[in-house]
């Protein structure tokens, strides 16, 4: 299986497959971007990725369904860059420093469809704080803040990082990503935001190094 969750298989009818299964995905993430999932319809999506809105229907029976692998393809993808940070030769502060810079580098290059995030977040927030639902979101974030954690532990013991709450530090720098994040899109402009996040990720470590 593949990131989406498709089954693959060395037959090009496969990897036809694949690719409609990814290209509703990604038209979803700009139809639900731009309308909010509410608003968002089967057929826009369909015109989005250039296909009938029955082939949608052949590999999503819904909306929601879109946007359950809508989350599973967006933290694949940031998983699999997570891992490979975590297993580089980088000291703990290099790795951090480059999970900053990496998050808000993508976050500036999807532009207007960073707007997914907040509907990502208002979905799954709803079903688990009411406890209606599991969520990919909650569990993803766990994750993530736990192995944070650990490159943190990392830095305490070879000293390049102060004595700390691990779990309030690696709590603060998510929400302080995310909340960057939130001001890529208030701003609509990465040429003004680049010039602030050196000095953003700089405040930031200075908070944590020894």
């Amino acid at each position: 299986r593949n990131v989406t969750g498709v089954q693959t298989c060395a037959l090009p009818i496969c990897q036809i497959m694949i690719n409609k299964h990814t290209l509703i995905i990604e038209a979803a993430i700009k139809v639900f971007a731009r309308s909010g999932l509410e608003k968002g319809k089967i057929s826009d999506i369909a015109k989005e990725a250039r296909i009938g809105k029955g082939t949608v229907y052949e590999y999503f029976r819904s909306k929601e369904e879109i946007f359950k692998a809508i989350e599973q393809f967006m933290f694949s993808e940031i998983s699999t860059v997570f891992k490979s940070i975590k297993s580089s030769p980088l000291s703990p502060k290099e790795k951090i420093l480059h999970i900053m810079n990496w998050s808000l580098d993508m976050s500036t290059e999807m532009g207007d469809t960073m707007l997914i995030i907040t509907e990502l977040w208002a979905q799954a927030s709803r079903g688990h704080y009411h406890g209606t639902s599991s969520s990919q979101l909650v569990d993803f974030y766990e994750d993530y803040k736990h192995e944070i954690e650990k490159i943190l532990k990392d830095g305490i013991d070879i000293g390049e990082f102060r004595d700390m709450n691990k779990e309030g530090v690696a709590t603060m720098l998510m929400a302080f990503l995310d909340g960057l994040g939130l001001q890529i899109i208030i701003m609509k402009n990465p040429k003004v935001f680049n010039k602030i996040k050196s000095e953003a990720i700089e405040s930031f470590m200075r908070g944590i190094l020894k």
